[in-house]
């Protein structure tokens, strides 16, 4: 960065500072995100008769009031509590039941002490799971946002009522992960900017002091953000600028059992980088290749899979991956708030975190470590993924001990939790 652009970046800060824009109404520092399922419901099981549509959120029923405070004494402040907004347009007569047990879990999170970001998490649409991403936003193989309205609408009515819960307690996420203009080539063509004033319109109409989480593009990535021109919302004292980050995914996202490209094969990558010595580098390769044989029938298939792998190791190791790329990334992110006016403790780490089921507890750790030190290191609060309420030592889960909700050791230590 040159000194000139240096300068006007520290002359922007301190005049986002001066005008009063340091922080919202709501202080985030150290959260944790809840999932909303366990096992993604479909619609059809979901609006079937026999479905338990009063466990929504559906770990209500599983977690106890001293298991939620037990979580909070180990030093997280705030839930980023995960809800999916499809089954709303599924069943549109229980709609008000279900916003009911949502603000009866945001009480009952906040009677724990906890401040709530209430985050309407959309996911992609899939086979009997409608009404989702693709179809609000018009993305994926929809050509309009044929939900788009009907989701605004959505907004409001929730914004609505989490406005009367605490200001300094409560945020609402207006949309998860946005996977908008990954083919917008110019930023005229962008689609999300226009949708995001919309939904923030819509939210600020019916709260017009309730704390808001907005976030960028391109599934809600750093990349996304730097995208982005808040324009007028930077005037909104009340908003909170998101983003996620899971580099290198290589790691984050290796082994996931849903996936068949080369992260499902290649397992056992080390954190930092430079821990990937061409002896262990040699291992993993003979074990991904194992795995594509038990797994892959066709010969082209698994030729073509062995090239991935290989192409993925060496550019795992030409990025060398470590603490200052994350450092340098997050580093990013507060550049685009500082020049756009917004103080540091406006933005949010809203979800990081690592799928643990082959990758090791001390490369899981070191990620975690380095993520959250960055971000507390450049003031943006962070929210991990994910505590696992149900589902502990498996996924991208946190928690170790189903009983009393205790994160792993090792990862709250990572973490600077007690």
């Amino acid at each position: 960065m040159s000194p000139f652009r240096f300068a006007i970046r520290l002359g922007l800060a301190a005049l986002a500072v001066c005008a009063g824009f340091s922080a919202s109404a709501i202080e985030l520092r150290r959260g944790v995100n809840f999932e909303l399922w366990q096992h993604w419901t479909s619609r059809s099981a979901f609006v079937a008769a026999d479905y338990d549509r009063t466990n929504f959120p559906d770990w209500s029923k599983a977690i106890t009031d001293t298991q939620l405070a037990r979580l909070r004494a180990q030093g997280f402040d705030f839930v980023r509590l995960n809800v999916d907004p499809s089954p709303f347009f599924w069943i549109e007569a229980d709609g008000n039941k279900l916003l009911d047990a949502v603000l009866t879990a945001t009480r009952r999170l906040q009677a724990a002490d906890f401040k709530v970001i209430v985050d309407l998490h959309l996911v992609p649409d899939m086979d009997d799971r409608p009404n989702g991403l693709h179809w609000v936003l018009g993305t994926g193989d929809v050509k309009k946002p044929e939900g788009f309205a009907r989701y605004t609408a959505l907004v409001g009515k929730v914004a609505g009522r989490l406005a009367t819960l605490p200001a300094d307690r409560t945020a609402l996420e207006v949309m998860n992960e946005p996977d908008q203009d990954w083919f917008s080539h110019l930023a005229l063509t962008d689609r999300w900017p226009e949708q995001l004033r919309t939904l923030h319109a819509a939210a600020r109409a019916a709260a017009p002091q309730l704390p808001l989480i907005l976030s960028g593009a391109r599934g809600g990535d750093i990349d996304g953000l730097m995208r982005l021109d808040p324009g007028k919302i930077t005037d909104d004292a009340n908003v909170i600028w998101s983003f996620h980050y899971y580099e290198p995914y290589e790691i984050t996202h290796s082994g996931l059992p849903w996936e068949s490209d080369a992260r499902h094969f290649l397992v056992g990558l080390p954190f930092p980088a430079y821990r990937l010595d061409f002896g262990l580098e040699e291992r993993l390769r003979l074990r991904a290749r194992a795995a594509i044989d038990a797994e892959v029938s066709a010969a082209s298939a698994r030729a073509a899979l062995y090239a991935k792998v290989d192409e993925t190791m060496t550019a795992f190791r030409a990025a060398k991956y470590g603490p200052d790329t994350i450092d340098a990334a997050f580093g990013r992110a507060a550049g685009w708030a500082t020049d756009h006016g917004i103080a540091a403790n406006r933005l949010l780490l809203g979800e990081f975190g690592v799928f643990q089921d082959h990758v090791a507890l001390d490369t899981r750790a070191a990620i975690l470590a380095a993520m959250r030190q960055a971000a507390e290191a450049h003031g943006f609060a962070w929210a991990v993924y994910t505590a696992g309420l149900t589902q502990p030592n498996q996924s991208f889960s946190i928690i170790g001990d189903p009983a009393t909700l205790a994160v792993e050791p090792e990862i709250a230590t990572a973490l600077g939790l007690r």
